[in-house]
């Protein structure tokens, strides 16, 4: 790698210097502070440790040009991908901007805000917390969200409140004549004992090549829970790079379940926080892959105060010359006591070309701790696969059977129906591909 490309910055692959969009103060003010850090933070290579396993040529083949110049087709019917549960708790967003005609919000409980970052920008929450919870350090993508995004969602749940509806936020992709970027923002502030359930589904419509860059930020009061679904269906073509982060105060639960099914390359690094003792949460997923397609997920749990649970089982499937890489760290504080951790990283190659890296990492400084993890990487068992056959299945039934019964524990975490049922044939559609 030339000393030269070393120095390029996400600026580089991008049509013009990015300029602060946002209409508020506040959003004006981090435009200019993700731009500032854009400058001076180089573009990631192979010779860095994180990224070492990754070809980021799908990125650094093109330039992106913002939504507006790109030419997007129309958006058109995208009912099919509307949830029952959610039919008045819905935001939609179509290739990173706000669609009010699409959306909607009409059965909420008294006091929830679920809108769009642009009109609440004088909300408490939003100054208090938009842009203070992302602390992706030497990061070129949390900083270019900041300096290219406009608008977003912004959901506020009030102290004591519990919504029963999902809230789906919707994000598709259209085609475009020219390859375009996107950056969907998040900011959830859940107030003291409040309970919501978010579905966060990104949709590409087409097969053209985009660069989806979400950032998403969770803060959690006292005793607040979120059960929190991300399902990335981006086109096949398309680069997504998401930067999912939690920070939990006191008795806080946050439950993260991803799923990956789309993009040519998918890059997620979730990462929760504990704020204060006693906090439980969950960072699980479920990767489906095949082709040329790469996923690696970049994971950190970070303890930092006693008594605290947490919980991640992400799985793989890898087909065809797909590749597939995990780096899991747990973390724990010194002083951070009584942390009970499980991670488990579970692959299941399906052919010769396929790879799959993994690492998961224990980083302890506390005595009194009950923390666990490991990797396993196999293949059909051939024992397993007669076994089915002698009960009347088919080689490739038999194959198929394996395959979902697998990915099917992911699935079952999922707190809507409809969720379900949406990635049980996603799971179906993907076991029963005739060049298996």
């Amino acid at each position: 790698m030339s000393e030269v490309l070393q120095k390029e910055t996400m600026l580089s692959y991008i049509d013009g210097k990015v300029e602060p969009k946002g209409t508020s103060i506040s959003i004006r003010a981090i435009n200019e502070r993700g731009r500032e850090e854009l400058e001076s933070t180089p573009f990631p290579t192979r010779k860095d440790e994180d990224w070492r396993f990754i070809d980021l040529k799908s990125i650094t083949k093109n330039t992106f040009v913002s939504v507006e110049e790109a030419g997007t087709e129309e958006v058109g019917d995208i009912s099919n991908h509307f949830l029952p549960e959610a039919m008045n708790t819905r935001l939609v967003f179509v290739n990173g901007i706000y669609n009010e005609e699409l959306s909607s919000i009409s059965d909420l409980p008294n006091g929830v805000i679920v809108g769009n970052l642009a009109d609440n920008t004088d909300h408490d929450s939003v100054k208090s917390h938009l842009g203070t919870i992302t602390n992706y350090e030497n990061d070129v993508f949390a900083p270019f969200n900041d300096a290219a995004f406009s608008d977003g969602t912004f959901i506020h749940v009030p102290e004591e409140t519990v919504v029963e509806a999902p809230i789906h936020i919707l994000n598709v992709f259209t085609d475009a004549e020219k390859a375009f970027y996107a950056t969907p923002r998040l900011l959830y502030v859940g107030e003291m004992f409040s309970k919501s359930t978010i579905i966060e589904e990104h949709i590409g419509l087409s097969n053209n090549v985009y660069l989806n860059v979400p950032v998403t930020e969770f803060k959690m009061f006292t005793g607040s829970n979120v059960h929190h679904a991300r399902i990335q269906r981006d086109s096949k073509q398309a680069s997504h790079v998401s930067r999912p982060i939690a920070m939990l105060d006191k008795n806080a639960e946050y439950h993260s379940y991803t799923i990956c099914l789309g993009a040519k390359l998918f890059r997620n690094e979730p990462r929760v926080i504990q704020n204060s003792e006693e906090v439980d949460f969950t960072v699980d997923g479920l990767v489906l892959i095949d082709g040329d397609q790469i996923a690696d997920t970049h994971s950190i749990m970070d303890h930092r105060y006693a008594h605290g649970k947490s919980h991640q089982l992400h799985k793989c499937v890898v087909n065809d010359s797909a590749h597939s890489i995990f780096n899991g760290k747990i973390f724990v504080a010194k002083d951070a006591q009584k942390i009970d951790s499980f991670q488990e990283n579970r692959n299941l190659l399906l052919s010769e070309e396929g790879k799959v890296n993994t690492k998961p990492q224990l980083e302890i400084f506390a005595d009194d701790v009950l923390c666990s993890h490991g990797a396993t990487i196999g293949q059909l068992q051939d024992e397993e696969v007669f076994y089915l056959q002698s009960r009347g299945l088919t080689e490739q039934k038999s194959r198929e059977l394996l395959v979902y019964a697998f990915a099917l524990e992911s699935v079952e975490s999922m707190e809507v129906e409809s969720v379900e049922k949406l990635l049980l044939d996603e799971v179906i559609k993907y076991t029963n591909r005739d060049d298996k």
